[in-house]
């Protein structure tokens, strides 16, 4: 159990390994699974309201899975031992927002011209628990670097087997000051947002050809 929940984790945060009409790709390691529908997105409030960024590429820096290999890699990661290791990172400057003006702000109070990256490094999961649905439910602990801060966070993940996919979601809270991070704000004070976000990713998980 504890492979699968790996896995859910690690395909919850790679959000591209390979590109589809629905996720950008970026160059990464060759994997043998791939992502054929993906949204990332950051949600936060301020004093005009609900803010939100989102994007859909993310960079793949290490993908392991245990030998032997059997033919179908979904059923062969849900094995224990399946899955090992995962490293993933997202270009700050594909970050944008709906609302007019605030890619700037965004972009700069995550220093992204000097920490172009934010970089996720999966440690641990707890042992999943299925509900009634078919969702595995699972905490997921691993190493966050935000502007050059390290930081341990646990993601919330819920993710179930359909037929040749891994429906996958998760979320987590975080608050942008623990990285250093100053809330973004606009002129004479004018936006005022909470330090407090809530990252969701969702996507659709399938094996690489």
């Amino acid at each position: 159990m504890r492979t699968r929940a790996l896995i859910f984790v690690a395909c919850t945060l790679a959000t591209v390994l390979a590109g589809s009409s629905a996720a950008q790709q970026v160059p990464s390691v060759r994997s043998p699974v791939r992502v054929s529908w993906v949204t990332v997105t950051i949600q936060g409030t301020s004093n005009r309201g609900t803010f939100l960024a989102s994007t859909r590429t993310v960079r793949v820096a290490r993908v392991q899975l245990a030998e032997p290999r059997s033919g179908d890699i979904l059923e062969h990661v849900l094995r224990p031992g399946g899955f090992d290791a995962f490293d993933v990172s997202l270009p700050v400057m594909t970050l944008t927002s709906p609302d007019e003006g605030a890619d700037d702000y965004i972009h700069r109070s995550l220093k992204a011209d000097t920490h172009p990256e934010i970089r996720f490094r999966l440690r641990s999961t707890t042992e999943g628990v299925a509900d009634a649905m078919g969702y595995v439910h699972l905490n997921a602990t691993g190493l966050l670097t935000v502007a050059g801060v390290d930081r341990e966070v646990t993601l919330n993940v819920r993710a179930r087997r359909a037929n040749q996919s891994l429906l996958v979601e998760g979320s987590t809270d975080l608050l942008m000051t623990d990285f250093g991070v100053q809330p973004p704000k606009g002129p004479l004070g004018m936006l005022q947002t909470d330090p407090l976000i809530r990252v969701r990713v969702y996507l659709v998980v399938t094996q690489g050809k």
